[in-house]
């Protein structure tokens, strides 16, 4: 969530969804999306980053912009932590513009913000 917006990946076709309680007119946008099985999503502006991922693609952070209807992939590569990969147990959570790690031992979280 980001002010009065909401945003989810639902599983199975993971399209990107916004809801936003606030615009009565249109209170659901969805954009179809080719990044599957993400843990954590960040928004700013028409900038999108996907972190997370099946297998091996588990530390994959994609990037993408926004268009009318779709997620076009601009980049993806992976998220390494300070201490590097989180290859443990971890928590991931987003809020607009920023995931927010946290891997074993669970005693400090680490911030990605898109909006940098």
């Amino acid at each position: 969530m980001s002010g009065t917006a909401a945003w989810a990946c639902p599983y199975t076709d993971f399209p990107l969804v916004e809801i936003r309680p606030d615009r009565p007119d249109k209170p659901v946008t969805v954009w179809a999306n080719r990044v599957r099985g993400a843990d954590a999503v960040a928004v700013h502006g028409n900038r999108v980053a996907f972190y997370g991922g099946y297998g091996k693609e588990r530390n994959r952070l994609a990037h993408g912009e926004l268009t009318d209807t779709c997620v076009e992939p601009t980049d993806v590569g992976l998220l390494a932590l300070p201490d590097g990969p989180a290859s443990g147990r971890r928590r991931v959570v987003s809020r607009g513009s920023r995931i927010y790690i946290q891997a074993e031992p669970f005693t400090a979280w680490s911030v990605f913000d898109l909006s940098t």
